[in-house]
């Protein structure tokens, strides 16, 4: 293909890159160690309403009885919810919505790449604010800098992905105060935090846009429903974008189910998440070398002497983790924490095990 064709801010544009996994034991992506079938009461009242699904008819396009749930889960008002395909729909959309080529948008590094690919995409520029040493943001330079800079929008992801920091609502606030535009916060891990969501924040900051998404805690990766949180005026302005059946029937449904049983998922699913966080992010400090950075979500920064090696070391033992190779993420690797069987694979294959070095 001729280059050429290409739409030009998109022409050196690196896509963003999901690797084949070949191993039995992933832990790349943050993914959750639960089937949510594994639930007798969800599989049970799932597969019952699947019967009577009407496989013939368009799915709701807004996604009604699904965003009715979500707001109730979230602390919001069914009209402040917009339910999408993974919170990398979401995201699209607040970009699409809001964005011109040329404008700013304003992110914290290192962070999820997703949001500067889709910026970048759509001819925005990119500036980022650094992390401080130990991967720690300091959010008082990034209050200051959005109150210079005015991006058109800012993102926040909290806890972080892939460094797990978290901000306390307190830090989201003052920055959210100091912006005349979108401020989003990315809440993907929310669940394993311990702290409330920014959604208590809408009151006060209607420019403060929540994205939240049933992948992680829930366990539901595999049928993509993300959903935003704003303002009512803000979620109709995001409908301008949004592609009219974009969340498949079944993803409703499955949703629907989902956070019907919240109370019994999140029982199960985030205690034994965190204690598994704690243990591992203890034992691997233990280790000469090794540095477990605190995390506030379902994975676990780490960084070791000599990433490749570690990284072969991992792939004789089977195990598939997220690999960085150059920049401020040189010799890390982040790791899902999923079973405490796991935890103790990694802290042999981590320590040097002879089978595995």
């Amino acid at each position: 293909m001729n280059n050429r064709w290409l739409r030009d801010t998109i022409r050196n544009l690196e896509p963003y890159a999901v690797p084949v996994v070949r191993e039995s034991i992933v832990i790349n992506a943050n993914e959750s160690p639960y089937n949510i079938f594994d639930f007798p009461a969800v599989r049970a009242e799932f597969f019952s309403r699947l019967r009577s699904l009407a496989s013939n008819r368009y799915p709701d396009p807004m996604a009604q009885e699904l965003c009715a749930v979500l707001a109730a889960y979230a602390g919001a008002a069914p009209d402040q919810i917009l339910a999408g395909n993974g919170g990398d729909e979401i995201i699209g959309l607040v970009l699409h919505t809001f964005v011109n080529p040329g404008d700013d948008v304003l992110i914290h590094s290192p962070t999820f790449d997703v949001y500067g690919i889709v910026a970048a995409s759509l001819g925005a520029n990119v500036c980022a604010v650094p992390d401080d040493h130990d991967f720690q943001r300091n959010a008082d330079v990034f209050r200051k800098t959005v109150h210079a800079m005015q991006p058109k929008v800012t993102f926040i992801c909290n806890p972080n992905n892939p460094t797990g920091h978290l901000w306390p609502l307190e830090d989201i606030a003052a920055i959210a105060a100091a912006s005349d535009n979108p401020v989003v916060v990315d809440e993907a891990y929310v669940e394993f935090s311990g702290q409330d969501s920014a959604v208590s924040l809408l009151k006060k900051h209607d420019n403060l846009i929540i994205i939240r998404t049933l992948s992680k805690a829930f366990g539901l990766a595999g049928f993509r429903i993300g959903y935003a949180v704003a303002g009512k005026r803000v979620i109709n302005a995001l409908t301008l974008t949004k592609e009219a059946y974009n969340l498949n029937s079944v993803s409703q449904l499955m949703g629907i189910v989902a956070v019907g049983h919240s109370e019994e998922i999140l029982r199960q699913t985030v205690p034994t998440v965190v204690a598994n966080r704690t243990y591992l992010t203890a034992e691997l400090n233990r280790l000469e070398g090794i540095r477990a950075y605190d995390s506030a979500a379902n994975f676990i920064l780490v960084k070791v002497p000599d990433g490749p090696a570690v990284t072969a070391a991992l792939k004789r033992a089977d195990i598939c983790a997220r690999v960085y190779g150059d920049g401020v993420l040189a010799d890390c690797i982040r790791i899902s924490v999923t079973t405490r069987e796991v935890a103790e694979l990694l802290i042999t294959v981590f320590s040097g095990g002879k089978h595995y070095a």
